[in-house]
């Protein structure tokens, strides 16, 4: 062996000892990872969640915990579907406003591939079709829409309409029946006649509205449907085939009774069947099996064409609040800078029947989902046990490297 090749072979050696084994595929994933979970045991996981069942805040609850190693699935209290023998880990949820960073990453996998681009007017993607309002000559953009700096309201007027004589469960529920009624002829006709309730970029005002219309101008940006533009470009490639924008028969039968926690005593909640035009903004339903493949895609652990995308969609492009702790805005997610320097990426979501929760901590690649058959709407919210899950991980991780215990 001549110099040259025996130095070449050393380089190549390596470089395969630094870069380590492939990632795996989200399938290979999957499979291989599956109760491979040692970050905290679920006797160590029970205190964060067993008080949400015995206080009344859910009645049943299914956990997801990932890490480098692999993930994990419990499930607490009781959980009813329509049909017999579903598992709790195949049970389907409402994600609600997950389905923000859903089309985030359609928005961020858009512009990589040059059909959408953030900064552009949101108008330019209606091709007007319809036409949104700017304020005083300033029109807004994708990323304000992905940021909720738009200007736009939380959502149409008509959702405030309500009967005043009824419960406050059923007020909320008529309110959120907007979301499969409202067409998108009637929200555009409505936001063009509406007034921006600030500039574009200036101040953050959370909206369902930005959301949706985020939704739909990525997919007319493409031509097609927002569901067909999910299952396409996020769902196919990471084998995620029990999560979708449209209920099906056999999605009923496996979707989780939901419960009104927003009423004492908590009593059965209806299914609201978000159209096509808000799907984006919380229409879309997923399992526990399918959440852990995508929070393992957040947390980089897979190799999928969607990686490129899906860490653009973390990269922080607004301010959200000054803290302390400070948070800021990527397209759609939270991301929680800790004051010890750590940084907790997350997102919450609830409809009116179901509560989820996605957040993982990159610096020490740990993550929890959690999925609950109870809505509180503006009580306790499970993005704080899953927060406190991580907190709980990152001290472990931190006592580890010092040599402690616990």
């Amino acid at each position: 062996m001549t110099g040259f090749h025996y130095t070449l072979t050393l380089i190549i050696i390596l470089a395969l000892c630094l870069h380590g084994a492939a990632l795996p595929t989200p399938d290979e994933w999957r499979e291989s990872a599956r109760e491979q979970f040692f970050s905290m045991s679920k006797e160590e996981i029970d205190p964060y969640i067993t008080p949400l069942i015995d206080h009344n805040l859910s009645k049943g609850l299914v956990v997801v915990m990932a890490d480098q190693n692999g993930y994990a699935i419990y499930s607490y209290g009781t959980i009813k579907t329509k049909s017999e023998g579903i598992l709790p880990n195949e049970t389907l949820f409402d994600i609600g406003s997950l389905s923000k960073v859903m089309t985030g990453i359609l928005m961020a996998d858009g512009e990589i591939r040059g059909v959408y681009n953030l900064s552009s007017p949101v108008n330019t993607w209606l091709f007007g079709e319809y036409s949104l309002p700017d304020f005083e000559g300033v029109d807004m953009t994708g990323f304000d829409l992905a940021t909720h700096r738009s200007g736009l309201p939380a959502s149409p007027d008509k959702f405030s309409e309500y009967d005043p004589l009824s419960s406050y469960a059923d007020q909320i529920e008529h309110s959120m029946e907007h979301f499969q009624t409202m067409t998108a002829d009637d929200t555009y006709n409505w936001v063009s006649n509406s007034s921006m309730l600030a500039p574009p970029g200036y101040q953050f005002l959370y909206s369902n509205l930005g959301a949706a219309i985020a939704g739909d101008t990525i997919a007319r940006s493409q031509g097609v449907s927002y569901p067909d533009l999910l299952s396409r470009q996020i769902l196919s490639p990471l084998g995620m085939t029990s999560t979708g924008a449209i209920w099906t028969l056999d999605n009923l039968g496996r979707r989780a009774q939901g419960y009104r926690g927003y009423e004492y005593p908590a009593d059965e909640a209806h299914l609201i069947r978000f159209n096509e035009f808000w799907t984006a903004t919380g229409g879309i339903h997923s399992n526990a099996e399918d959440m852990a493949v995508f929070l393992a895609a957040q947390m980089g652990l897979l190799d999928t064409e969607l990686s490129g995308a899906i860490e653009k969609s973390h990269i922080p492009v607004a301010e959200m609040y000054e803290g302390p702790p400070r948070s800021e805005m990527g397209i759609f997610w939270e991301i929680l800078h800790n004051r010890d320097g750590t940084t907790i990426i997350k997102k919450a979501g609830e409809t009116n029947a179901h509560q989820a929760a996605i957040a993982w901590n990159p610096d020490f690649q740990v993550g929890v989902v959690i999925l609950s058959n109870t809505a509180t709407i503006t009580g306790t919210h499970v993005i704080d046990n899953a927060i406190a899950l991580l907190e709980r991980m990152q001290v472990k991780n931190l006592n580890k490297q010092r040599g402690l215990s616990g």
